[in-house]
């Protein structure tokens, strides 16, 4: 069971895009994840070329500047790199149907509904 994952370095995202605190906790320390029985979605590791990979999801899902942080089967939580607020909105899309899409208002939104999901 993994425990921690790797996230974009700073130098590869825009200057004024932060990840929410919660999120960079938990790239340190998924116990609390790891608690969980039957979380469906796993963190995924940062990709190398974060450039290809906007264009890859901007094919899938035809929205751009998204990166995807979880995957659950064909589905991707993403943040979008141009939201500067400090706790970016959260896009959930089914990648294999772009019109099958979802959002949250932040991280902890999401979070919070998914666990709902299974408890």
């Amino acid at each position: 069971m993994r425990n921690t994952f790797k996230i974009y370095p700073n130098d590869k995202l825009p200057k004024q895009f932060k990840f929410p605190d919660y999120y960079l906790k938990l790239s340190r320390n998924l116990d609390d994840i790891n608690k969980i029985e039957y979380f469906p979605w796993w963190f995924e590791d940062a990709e190398d070329d974060i450039d290809s990979y906007i264009k890859i999801l901007k094919r899938l899902t035809g929205v751009d500047y998204l990166i995807s942080f979880a995957r659950n089967g064909d589905w991707a939580a993403c943040f979008k790199i141009t939201d500067f607020s400090g706790d970016p909105r959260v896009y959930v899309y089914d990648l294999g149907n772009k019109n099958n899409n979802y959002e949250y208002n932040d991280f902890n939104d999401w979070l919070q509904s998914e666990m709902k999901n299974i408890l």
